[in-house]
């Protein structure tokens, strides 16, 4: 399927590895101009000089998302560079795992900082170039359950919460806003904090007995930032290998 997004400017964040350095990956693939936002300079650099090593348009930036100033100031550099802004993925986010009651109070802090306040910040800098074109594509991530703990499951609530309230509020100024439910991803992080024992009890609960691919979710995103999904807004979509239905 021919996505036809040639030429827009995608921004996503995250991008240095896992789900949002396939994103990245997937957008580039359809033409797009991709701009990958990490706090890993060398993740990040690595990713778009593979990307224009093979004849894509791909550019690194520093930013830490949780920096609303330094959000802002990336976002006006995109923006000025490119004269537009058609695409934010937000595929930056933070691991918590263990007892609430075992943690430090700077936990949901340091969490949230990222996985919340981080998708706000992206959100409200990509927003007068979106306006002002009166179109605009934005996704997010809604981590799953079965690795992270109360408060990363809190922080992923919120992600469906705000994907319903700026797809009401965004709308009429013809942008939509969409959250991917991709469960549990086979990335690094997630290697880094499954057993082997806890892996296997989680495919024996996915109807199609493997973890999502990073490209499984990357294929939905580009997907959802492409005209063919126009009329989907407000929704988070599974990716998920059926794991909820169990």
């Amino acid at each position: 399927m021919d996505l036809d997004l040639k030429g827009r400017v995608a921004l996503v964040t995250g991008a240095a590895a896992g789900i949002g350095e396939a994103i990245a990956r997937a957008l580039a693939g359809e033409a797009c101009s991709v701009w990958l936002l990490d706090r890993d300079r060398g993740g990040a650099e690595n990713v778009a000089g593979a990307l224009t090593s093979t004849g894509h348009r791909a550019t690194a930036l520093v930013v830490d998302v949780a920096n609303h100033d330094a959000v802002s100031a990336v976002f006006a550099e995109i923006v000025q560079r490119t004269g537009r802004l058609d695409i934010l993925v937000n595929a930056a986010g933070l691991l918590s795992t263990g007892l609430v009651a075992d943690l430090p109070p700077s936990e949901w802090d340091r969490v949230s900082r990222v996985n919340v306040s981080g998708i706000i910040n992206c959100v409200k800098a990509a927003l007068p170039s979106m306006a002002a074109q009166r179109r605009g594509r934005i996704s997010a991530m809604r981590g799953g359950g079965s690795i992270g703990n109360t408060i990363y499951g809190a922080t992923k609530a919120s992600v469906v919460a705000l994907t319903k309230g700026l797809a009401r509020e965004l709308g009429p100024q013809g942008i939509t806003v969409n959250a991917v439910a991709p469960a549990i991803a086979d990335t690094a992080m997630t290697h880094a904090a499954l057993t082997a024992e806890a892996r296997q009890r989680i495919l024996l609960r996915i109807p199609l007995g493997r973890l999502a691919a990073p490209s499984d979710i990357a294929d939905m995103v580009a997907f959802l930032a492409s005209d063919r999904a126009a009329f989907i807004t407000g929704t988070t979509i599974p990716v998920d290998g059926g794991i909820l239905t169990t």
